[in-house]
Order: structure tokens, then sequence, then C-alpha cells
């Protein structure tokens, strides 16, 4: 790893003193515990889990147990084939019973087998769906905390801005009040301190809003103060060839679509086993009776067992089968496609964000050297502005050409941790990676 512009970072506690200090392992410890979408996906791995946890339900019986009494007042006439006919006037009668049945499956053609492992499969797909959701947010906290790096970093250069252009003036007043200077020269020194304050004010508004959105990742207060404490840093050891082959063993989205595909492909299985009977084990126990005034039995009382095997079978089928078959078998086709595309796709953006992450590393050592000649050419103009031997228009140009140096060094360093956060996401190595900063 190597660091840059820490020489900057010095100055950042004049930005905020009283503001809170973040880390960025502190900041992601906070994002990854109260960001909403990684809450809810962890919900929802949690349901995947359960109903994984519970799959073996499938190979239990099942027992209901019915309970019900009736009551009823009929008006009845009888006739038998021998004796007289029998009349009777709002007879009563009430019926009560209770029974408990098991039933237990013990073969549909191996269907809540592929039913258990589909939920397994399912498990594991939801959990690189929780992962991709972790690292896609995890990559967006990282990078919207270095966005608030960055500007604190411009609106520490800018103070220093202001800082050259008030002690400019002070050298301005003091040379009119002696008569080296004109007062167009103390005015010019007025005039570019206010602009320097300016574009500091307007430094401001964006170091606030890039630590609002930093603070919408986190889950907490959007006005919640505080400083971001790491400089940026790039790990130069990422090599194009390791990351193309790391990100087709882990890339999470990949990896999910990899585990829909064994869910389709045991979907389409599940339809086969409807070509074979279903057997179940069926036992019951129950207990009724009845008491009626009319009829041939004055009370019925029954207590007793009942088992058996039952089958079922569906002989003909064969039209709506093959159909679901065969929208199964687009399914997979399409899942492959899918997988295809985004494979192809994100080895598009790992190969442009290589090449931007080279390139900006490359850049960094170039600024590196361009700010260090401006820094003294700055240096330089200001010792001979302070004896009178340069003008305010020099130094001026000098003092831009060394802020300019130093924002293209900010803005080379961020975009190649950009670049860094991005190859590391891509290749699916971002949760792994021991340290990010």
């Amino acid at each position: 790893m190597i660091k840059y512009i820490t020489f900057i970072f010095i100055g950042l506690f004049s930005f905020n003193a009283v503001a809170q200090e973040v880390s960025l392992e502190e900041a992601v410890s906070i994002g990854m515990e109260n960001n909403f979408s990684i809450r809810t996906a962890k919900n929802i791995e949690k349901e995947a889990v359960l109903n994984s946890n519970y799959a073996y339900s499938a190979f239990l019986p099942v027992i209901d147990i019915a309970s019900g009494q009736s009551f009823d007042i009929e008006d009845v006439n009888q006739q038998f084939i021998e004796g007289p006919p029998r009349e009777i006037n709002g007879a009563k009668s009430n019926r009560f019973n209770v029974r408990g049945d098991l039933t237990w499956t013990l073969f549909d053609g191996t269907k809540m087998f592929l039913d258990y492992k589909a939920l397994q499969v399912e498990r594991n797909k939801t959990r690189f769906e929780t992962q991709a959701v972790l690292e896609n947010t995890l990559g967006s906290i990282i990078q919207s905390y270095f966005q608030l790096v960055f500007e604190q970093y411009q609106f520490s250069v800018l103070e220093s801005a202001v800082e050259l252009s008030q002690e400019r003036l002070e050298i301005a007043e003091a040379n009119y009040e002696v008569g080296r200077f004109s007062k167009t020269e103390l005015l010019a020194a007025q005039v570019d301190l206010n602009t320097d304050k300016s574009n500091l004010m307007n430094q401001e508004e964006l170091v606030q809003q890039a630590r609002v959105s930093l603070n919408l990742l986190l889950g907490q207060d959007p006005n919640q103060e505080f400083i971001a404490t790491d400089s940026m840093s790039i790990d130069t050891s990422l090599e194009l060839n390791q990351l193309i082959e790391d990100l087709n063993t882990r890339n999470k989205e990949l990896l999910a679509l990899m585990q829909q595909e064994d869910i389709l492909k045991i979907q389409n299985k599940t339809v086969n086993t409807e070509l074979l009977p279903q057997v179940d084990f069926n036992l019951g126990y129950g207990y009724s009776n009845l008491n009626a005034q009319a009829g041939f039995l004055l009370q019925n009382q029954a207590l007793g067992l009942s088992y058996g095997l039952s089958l079922s079978w569906r002989i003909f089928d064969r039209l709506d089968r093959r159909r679901r078959n065969q929208t199964t078998q687009i399914a997979v086709e399409n899942n492959t496609i899918a997988m295809q595309e985004l494979e192809n796709q994100l080895q598009g953006d790992l190969s442009s964000a290589y090449v931007r992450y080279k390139n900006k590393i490359d850049l960094i050592k170039l600024e590196n050297e361009n700010l260090d000649v401006a820094q003294e050419n700055a240096d330089i103009a200001l010792e001979r502005y302070k004896v009178g031997r340069s003008n305010s228009i020099e130094l001026r140009e000098f003092q831009l050409n060394s802020i300019e140096a130093e924002s293209r060094l900010l803005n080379a360093i961020y975009l190649a941790k950009q670049a860094e956060i991005n190859l590391l996401a891509i290749s699916g190595n971002l949760l792994t990676k021991d340290s990010i900063n």
C-alpha cells in the first residue's frame, strides 16, 4: 500500500474541531448495522434459512383432529314394511363425534426429496443475494466516505489559499503604507482574498452535501456532524488476470444465478415425479354417539381405530406436464443467457476500471512531481513579492498554479481509489478484503 497527501490531512482538523472523528472502519461498521437495504436483505435471508431448517417437515406425517356436535328437531313420519306407521312431532336427536386422523405420505415419486433440496439451494441463493447487497452497499459507503475525504482535502487546499491571500494582503498593506506599493496592488490583493473566501464557502457546501450522502447510506441522521479521518491510499498490487479469475468464483450476482439454475433444474425434475403414483398411510381413531327419539336406533355409540393405505395416480396429464417441462427448460436457457450476459458485462466493466486504475496511478506520480514544482514556484514568488521584486499578477499566477496542482493530484488519487473499489467490488473481493484504506 502507498499513501499520498498525508501532509494535507494535518490541516483538516481546523475545518471543524468539535465534530466527531470517524474512521472508514467505523463508518463501515455503522453502515453494516443500520443501512436499510442491508437490514431488509438480512431479513429475507433469515426467511430462507427458516424455510430450509424446517424443510424436513415434508417427510413427517400430518395429524388432524376434528370434532362436532349437532342437534335436530324434526317431525317424523315413518312407514314400515310390516307394522303400523309411526308419527312423531318434534322428535329430538343429537350427534357428537371426535376423530383424529394421521396421514403419512410414504412415496410421492421423490417429490418430497426434490422439494427439500430446492429449499437448501434457495437458502444458498438468498445468501449470495444478501452478500451482493452487502457488497454493493459496502462499495457505496466506501465511495461516499472517500468522496467526503476528497471534499475535505479540497477544503483544506482552499483554506491554505485563503491563508496565503491573507498574508499577501497584509504584505500589500504594509508596503502601501510605506509607499512601496500602489493602491492598485492593495485592492488586487483584497479582491483575490475575497475570491478565495468565496471558493472556500462553496467548498464547505460540497463538504456538507458529501456528509449528508454518507449519513443516508449509514442509516443515521442526515445532519450528523463528523469528520472523515482516513487518508486515501491506493493498492497498486491489483492484477487484471487475477481479478478476472476471481470474478467467475467470487462475484455474488453470478453465484446467485448459478444457484437459480439449479433451482430451475430441480423444478423440472419435480414435474416428472407426477408420472409415478402417490402412496399414503392412513390411521384414524374416533368416537361417535347418536341419541334419537325416532328411527331404528334410539342410541348408537362407536369407538374404534381405522387404518390402511391409499394410492392415487394421475393416469393422464401428459399435455400439461409437457407444457411445464418446456417452460422450465426455457427458464433454464434464459438463466444461462443471463449468466453469460452478466459475466460478459462484468468483464467489460472490470477491464475499463483496470485501465482507469492504472492510468490514474501513473497520473498520481506525474501530478506529485508537478505539485512539488508548483509549490516551489509559489514559495519563490511569495518571497520575491515580500521584497518588492515581483508583482501581484505574477504571485497570483503561481499561487493559482499551486492550488490547481494540488486539486489535480487530489482528483487523480480520488479517481484511482474509485477504480480500485470498483475492481474489488466487481471481482467479488470487497467483502473479503482485509483493508480497503
